[in-house]
């Protein structure tokens, strides 16, 4: 290879320019030169033909030196019409796309090759931008699955969820009644289909399982749009009761539980009830209406003895082709108004509503999902401010070979190409990193979003969110590169070649870089607060006091099935044994039970006060309902405030009595003493339960609701065949499972314990969602707020280099080491101080956007935003006093002698 050095001193005579103003020239020129010579032998050329072409892109060395020199003389820009030849039109004479596509190329092998040269800058700037497009693409990713991708269903925009709408309560369960009715009379739905959902008893080689379950209408599969791909569905006679003992079951029960059988159609499956015979399979992936379901059966509804009372079913429907949902509802209204009419005890003020089943999914977390967009858009907005600054830091150091460039014909177009390119090199290694770093976040996010986000499942890296990345990835590249790029190509050639060893500062450039670390400061702070109301709500609501006892606690559950214990008296005798045999085993306590155990949501009945008048129909006063033990208050530690708990005298043929908690008091007793009145509860008995003590209130829908009127009746006056188990341990609950698995078996070997887990997880998932945002909101504020001093101690430590002399004058004149610690640390917080005042301001604009995710704490609250302005100023001055001390140590002598 030919030395490129000797070949441009051999022909550029620039005698007069200084040496080693002529030397800079001559080497830039060199590296130019030879840059030329290796992309042509990277494309195959022989070294002659390399030599030659890169000998081929300078072609009037006379033309050139004189403008140089003029350049130099006149300390402005030679115009690019006076250059004889510039390279670029040597390198490719080819005109149009090929040529475009071919400097693209050139550009990009270049950038790479400069990138090489600057490891430590150019790992800086990747990992960065990895930080910002990987949180982008992995929440993409979430919103893609939950919210963008239809649900895995044909004509999924057709299908819509039908609830009852009942006064007191809003959306509502269906009556069996009522949802019969609605097929029967409706026009607008092709199907329409009732679901409910449980478990059953699975026998398998390892001793029974609970399998969770649901039953459906006949045609349910006809309404969902899926059919099995083994066998097939229902038919409408076996959807009646006694005929109903058929199941259709999902491909992955299939798999699992019969190792992909091909001749599994006919088969029963082992249950501990009646025999239930597989007819069919369904598609891999196909679910309904949860993942867990693992079999369906007809829901086999009698129509002669349908309740309307009684609200426990969903009903799922498919529009008819043409018609919209507000179409739907205006008959669905009327019709539920004829229903009113015609059966006011139950109906009256009662009306119907049709939702989208995507909208239903999506509606509860769509506003979190915004707001955690908007959350990592900021972050990849610092980013991009990070990145920039650093590459104005870099095009500083850069000009020489920028002028030179300049000199050798290149238009400010060119460059700008030229820089932007390097800009998107970056870009692309960022965006690789980043996806990376996506697809490593997936398996943590459906950790956490499990129980939290519907469908969080389905979240993957697909080609959706792959595009999205690429688009991400080179938008960034644009946006911190493009004022980098402009800034650059705006330095004067000849004020650039007069320039000693120094690189020219503009004031424009400063301008730009600071006005960057100031939108970066803002845009953390923002980012900041917001993280900081997350976590003083969760903290709130982490201390709200549920009403019981946790710790220590464990839950389980059991269910009787109806063919084994049919009769209240038998349910009643095993629930017996099993709490004697729990409150007798070594390491418990005590022992209780529950039918629907606290954060589980909530079970409803209507009730009558005794000697006041009856309420009109549907206006009738309701109240959580729940059976327990005698033992369950203790157990939980549910304080009773006056009169008397349940005892074992309280059983069928004693006297009806309830207890009820101070909510109900407050609310329907008010100024009254509740003890000794009667309430008529519509659970089906007959008579009034006599209220016997108040109990303290407990959470029972979550820590963030309000503690709703509860009225609890005695377990063996209103038996339950499935009920919650609660066991008081004395050490960690979790090792107690195998003890309570055991406990039942002992009684009956056909049952499982089933759902076991400490008390305390039920109380945690109630809060599973707000964990999430929380989490995700703080991650991203912490990234930012790490960008953001790196950012400014970049800003700093620049700005301390290139005042390295003024700094030497200073300290040479009496300027003491305490002045420039000042000095630097001023200069810093300025920026910082301004970059807090806009986010502050920034942040009270947006805090609206984040109140529907807060307990306990407004969206202005501030000690949020005083506590991270302090600890944003504070990270600033760290990231300020690195520089400013090695600017304390700078040798004035040595400051002095530099040009």
């Amino acid at each position: 290879m030919r030395d490129w050095t000797a070949y441009v001193r051999a022909h550029l005579a620039l005698p007069e320019l200084t040496p080693e103003r002529e030397a800079r020239i001559v080497r830039e020129l060199a590296a130019q030169l030879e840059d030329f010579y290796r992309e042509a032998r990277a494309r195959g050329a022989s070294d002659p033909d390399a030599d030659a072409f890169a000998r081929a892109q300078i072609t009037d060395w006379r033309r050139m030196a004189r403008d140089l020199r003029q350049a130099d003389a006149r300390n402005a820009r030679p115009r690019i019409e006076r250059i004889a030849n510039h390279m670029h039109d040597h390198a490719h004479p080819k005109r149009g796309a090929t040529r475009m596509f071919a400097d693209l190329l050139t550009d990009a092998r270049y950038a790479v090759r400069q990138l090489r040269k600057t490891p430590g800058f150019t790992l800086v700037a990747v990992v960065t931008l990895a930080f910002g497009i990987g949180a982008t693409s992995a929440i993409f990713s979430v919103i893609n699955a939950v919210m963008l991708r239809p649900l895995p269903y044909p004509e999924p925009e057709r299908l819509v969820s039908v609830f009852e709408i009942v006064p007191q309560y809003g959306r509502f369960s269906v009556a069996p009644g009522n949802v019969l009715d609605w097929r029967q009379q409706n026009t607008v739905f092709e199907h329409i289909a009732a679901y409910s959902t449980g478990s059953e008893t699975f026998v398998g080689s390892d001793g029974p399982e609970r399998v969770p379950m649901a039953a459906a209408s006949w045609d349910i599969f006809d309404t969902i749009g899926v059919q099995p791909a083994m066998g097939r569905g229902f038919r409408a006679d076996e959807d009646v009761p006694k005929q109903n003992a058929v199941i259709v079951i999902s491909h992955g029960t299939w798999q699992r539980r019969f190792g992909a059988d091909p001749n599994i159609l006919g088969r029963s499956m082992p249950s501990s009830g009646s025999p239930l015979t597989i007819i069919g399979v369904m598609p891999a992936g196909f679910y309904f209406p949860s993942r867990e379901t693992e079999f369906w059966r007809p829901i086999a509804l009698n129509p002669a003895g349908a309740t309307r009372g009684g609200h426990f079913l969903g009903a799922v429907a498919r529009l008819k082709r043409g018609v919209s949902v507000e179409q739907a509802n205006a008959e669905m209204q009327t019709i539920a108004q004829r229903l009113g009419r015609q059966y006011p005890a139950t109906n009256a003020n009662e009306s119907a509503e049709a939702v989208r089943m995507h909208d239903l999914i999506v509606g509860p977390v769509r506003p979190m999902l915004l707001t955690l967009m908007a959350a990592v858009t900021v972050v990849i907005l610092i980013a991009c401010a990070n990145v920039a600054n650093l590459l104005m830091v870099r095009a500083s150091t850069r000009e020489k070979e920028i002028a030179i460039r300049t000199a050798l014909g290149a238009g400010r177009r060119r460059l700008v190409v030229q820089m932007l390119t390097e800009s998107l090199v970056l870009a692309g290694a960022g965006g690789a990193l980043g996806i990376l770093l996506a697809w490593l976040a997936v398996g943590p996010i459906q950790t956490l979003g499990v129980g939290s986000i519907p469908r969080v499942l389905d979240v993957a890296l697909d080609r959706t969110v792959l595009a999205f990345a690429v688009l991400v990835s080179m938008t960034t590249g644009i946006l911190f590169g493009l004022a980098p790029a402009w800034q650059a190509s705006r330095a004067a050639t000849g004020a650039v070649l007069k320039e000693g060893g120094r690189s020219s500062v503009t004031s424009g450039g400063r301008w730009v870089r600071s006005a960057l670390l100031v939108a970066e400061v803002a845009l953390s702070l923002v980012l900041l607060v917001g993280a900081s109301l997350l976590l003083r709500s969760f903290a709130k609501i982490t201390g709200v006091d549920p009403g019981f006892d946790s710790e220590g606690v464990l839950a389980f559950r059991v269910a009787l099935p109806q063919t084994t214990y049919p009769e209240d008296h038998a349910r009643a005798a095993f629930y017996d044994r099993l709490l004697e045999k729990l409150n007798g085993s070594p390491g418990i306590q005590s022992a209780g039970m529950i039918q629907t155990p606290p954060m589980r949501g909530s079970y409803t009945l209507s009730f009558g006060i005794q000697g006041r008048p009856p309420a009109k129909a549907g206006e009738e006063p309701s109240a959580n309902h729940r059976v327990v033990s005698p033992g369950y208050f203790k157990t939980l530690g549910i304080r009773l405030m006056r009169g008397r708990l349940f005892n074992d005298r309280d059983t069928n043929e004693s006297p009806m009595v309830a207890l009820v908690d101070e909510a109900f008091v407050r609310r329907h007793f008010a100024g009254e003493e509740p003890i000794g009145r009667g309430i008529d509860i519509g659970n089906g008995s007959d008579g009034f339960y006599e209220i016997v003590g108040v109990v303290a209130d407990v959470h029972q829908g979550g820590l963030d609701a309000e503690a709703a009127p509860t009225m609890y009746v005695p377990f063996k006056q209103d038996v339950f065949s499935s009920m919650w188990l609660m066991v008081k341990t004395s050490g960690e609950p979790a090792t107690h499972a195998g003890l309570v698995r055991q406990a039942v078996r002992e009684i009956d070997g056909a049952l499982p314990a089933f759902s076991i887990m400490p008390l305390a997880n039920m109380v945690s998932e109630s809060v599973a969602q707000r964990r999430f945002s929380m989490l995700l909101l703080s991650l991203f504020a912490f990234v930012a707020l790490f960008l953001a001093a790196v950012g400014l101690y970049g800003v700093v430590a620049y700005t301390v280099s290139q005042r390295t002399q003024e700094i030497g004058v200073r300290m040479a004149i009496g300027a003491q080491r305490g002045d420039v610690l000042r000095m630097v640390l001023g200069s810093g917080m300025k920026l910082a101080l301004l970059g807090v005042t806009v986010g502050v301001a920034v942040a009270l604009a947006l805090a609206g956007l984040v109140a529907s995710m807060l307990f306990g704490v407004t969206p202005f609250d501030p000690a949020s935003y005083l506590a991270t302005a302090a600890v944003l100023l504070a990270v600033a001055a760290l990231a300020c006093y690195v520089p400013a001390r090695r600017a304390m140590s700078v040798d004035p002598l040595i400051a002095l002698r530099q040009e």
